[in-house]
């Protein structure tokens, strides 16, 4: 037993000696190493995940509304009256009227056009020309704002007065403008008149709205007969249109180069041209001379040139009072 001891003690020695660091122990000596088994611990993620809840909304449904009916466009077309108005003046006088498209089924009043006729002529003039048809086809194709059109006879006091009171221009101011504007559907206030006429007419109609510009929008003279002798300064157009303050009245005059009665409107044309200041006023010369084919040729131009001022929807006119 010693010497095993011995003989251990200088294996060691030798190899200590040797510089040997590894040394073999008897395998009794040598215990195995039993590591435990390691535990995973879950390291914490440094990114914190937020998990959201997205709720997608599910309206709750709503009974369908009904929409409101769309309006039926009015198939009512405009049509000519024919009657006769008081007159304290004259006596019951005959007139027609041009009534629009849809006329008394919207409500509103309409500007209304007066139309004098010549001094051989009956109220029938403008319609038998085509008036009614002319503006019942601009205004259905919306070139034209609806409107109203007037066409009063004439008769004696128109071809044997000169204007003033009890004259025709009575007739048109104090007869039969107020038995329109209680009668029908029209835009009472001066924006929503205008006046003109053929011939004789042309007169009457610049003699009344030279002397009473602020009850309209505009005036038209159409071949305009300013022949009247016994017309005074007070009340012949060829005066008055000079001398009164006419303020923002429109004024036509058209005629043909051809036409008999053309120096005195024409020269009515110049001395508004002249005057200082200038007279505003829309002059236009035109082929054709004293006769009904010419004013049927231009309906266009004058029912243009009437209705450009007057707005084109039904409801920028005042309500019709029943």
């Amino acid at each position: 037993m010693a010497r095993w001891w011995l003989a251990i003690g200088l294996t060691l020695f030798f190899a200590i000696a040797a510089g040997c660091t590894s040394v073999e122990l008897p395998p009794t000596a040598v215990q195995p190493l039993v590591l435990p088994t390691p535990i995973k611990t879950p390291v914490a993620n440094t990114v914190t995940a937020t998990v959201s809840l997205v709720e997608t909304a599910v309206p709750t449904p709503q009974p369908t509304a009904t929409p409101p009916p769309s309006p039926t466009p009015c198939a009512s077309p405009g049509r000519i009256e024919m009657g006769t108005f008081p007159s304290l003046t004259a006596g019951p006088m005959a007139y027609r009227i041009y009534l629009p498209p849809c006329y008394g089924i919207d409500g509103r009043t309409y500007p209304t056009l007066y139309l004098l006729p010549g001094n051989i002529h009956t109220e029938a003039i403008w319609d038998s020309l085509g008036i009614d048809e002319a503006a019942e086809a601009g205004i259905l194709a919306e070139s034209w704002p609806p409107f109203l059109i007037v066409l009063p006879a004439g008769g004696q006091i128109a071809n044997y007065s000169s204007g003033g009171p009890g004259s025709y221009e009575s007739v048109i101011m104090n007869d039969l403008i107020p038995f329109v504007e209680q009668t029908y559907c029209a835009w009472a206030d001066p924006a929503g008149r205008a006046i003109g006429g053929l011939s004789r007419g042309g007169y009457w109609a610049l003699e009344v709205a030279f002397r009473f510009p602020e009850e309209f929008a505009s005036v038209g003279g159409h071949s305009a007969a300013l022949l009247d002798q016994f017309a005074g300064p007070a009340v012949n157009p060829q005066y008055t249109g000079l001398s009164q303050n006419l303020g923002d009245l429109r004024i036509y005059l058209d005629i043909g180069a051809s036409d008999y009665v053309i120096n005195n409107i024409r020269q009515l044309h110049e001395d508004m041209e002249t005057a200082v200041p200038p007279i505003p006023h829309t002059w236009v010369l035109n082929e054709g001379s004293h006769e009904e084919s010419y004013w049927q040729a231009h309906i266009p131009d004058y029912i243009t040139w009437y209705t450009d001022p007057w707005p084109q929807l039904r409801d920028a006119y005042p309500a019709c009072s029943p």
